[in-house]
């Protein structure tokens, strides 16, 4: 019985096909591992541990890293509230400021952010007034020349000392917080509410005469830029407290449960001047209505920061 032989030309034919599309994996892996982000980022000089983290990031901030090597980007994005627009704001205050110590990425950001890596009424611009009661007044924002509120209404004296006045719904909100805080053995009473611009003026210049247009910076708002000016803010007492002791009052204690509730957030946390501008002032309120200020106190945030990060970004 003869053999058969199995013809050469399909054998090369097969033998051909299969090293072609070996070869062919080859070049594509080649291609795919020199036009990849791992490899392009190594090129660069990050580390694995370092490229690791960049291709977790948006492509934005990627197609940012393949251009050259920057040791803050990865610290800096992955700050919770980390604003890609402020980047460059970012390393520069850092370059400025932590030249020979361990960098807090998250002072940064927040300084960056609220504009407070600038000195005082620099960088300034005028608040955007389509934003309602989320209008942001500080030393950086500042209301229209000479703004006033047209819905400014007298306060009654079961709940101010005389002479106070603020706009209409923010007295209703008050009202109600008072009201409730009275059910629950607390007396509230409003010992300094809407400023119109000649008032502030006049409170500032008296500061600026005793002492200078520092001290007088570092303790009241010049005109425009005082969040009294809005007819949203009100400094809220308790009857025998005054501001040394007011924080030690169960009413401070209160309100610091409760304010949100009812529209209004503390304004100027304790060691938070830094981000705010001022100063500690446990009896300064600042009316945003409910759903706003609720959603502030939940983040933890001062105003300056959390409109920075949800409202102005």
């Amino acid at each position: 019985m003869k053999k058969r032989r199995l013809k050469k030309g399909p054998i090369i034919f097969l033998g051909g096909l299969i090293l072609t599309i070996v070869l062919f994996s080859i070049v594509i892996g080649l291609y795919k591992h020199y036009t990849s982000y791992e490899y392009k980022l190594g090129k660069i000089g990050y580390n694995d541990e370092e490229i690791n983290e960049i291709i977790k990031l948006d492509k934005t901030y990627i197609d940012y890293a393949l251009k050259k090597y920057d040791k803050y980007l990865i610290s800096l994005a992955n700050q919770k509230y980390f604003i890609w627009s402020r980047y460059d704001e970012y390393v520069s205050f850092i370059k400025k400021n932590y030249k020979n110590k361990s960098i807090d990425y998250k002072f940064v950001v927040s300084k960056v952010n609220t504009n407070t890596n600038y000195d005082y009424y620099t960088h300034t611009s005028k608040t955007d007034m389509n934003k309602g009661y989320a209008i942001l007044v500080n030393k950086y924002h500042s209301l229209p020349d000479k703004y006033a509120p047209d819905d400014i209404v007298s306060m009654s004296n079961q709940y101010a000392y005389p002479n106070n006045s603020i706009r209409s719904d923010v007295y209703e909100a008050f009202k109600k917080m008072s009201k409730k805080a009275k059910e629950d053995g607390i007396t509230l009473i409003v010992n300094s509410s809407y400023r119109d611009y000649a008032s502030q003026k006049k409170i500032y210049e008296e500061y600026e005469d005793k002492r200078g247009q520092k001290y007088a910076d570092s303790v009241a708002a010049r005109p425009n830029y005082s969040e009294h000016q809005t007819g949203l803010a009100l400094d809220i007492f308790t009857p025998g407290a005054g501001m040394k002791n007011f924080e030690n009052t169960k009413a401070f204690e209160w309100l610091s449960k409760n304010a949100y509730k009812y529209g209004f957030i503390l304004r100027y946390p304790k060691d938070k001047d830094g981000l705010t501008g001022y100063a500690y002032e446990s009896w300064h309120y600042r009316f945003l209505g409910e759903d706003l200020a609720k959603k502030v106190f939940d983040s933890g945030l001062t105003f300056d920061e959390y409109y920075a990060y949800y409202l102005d970004k």
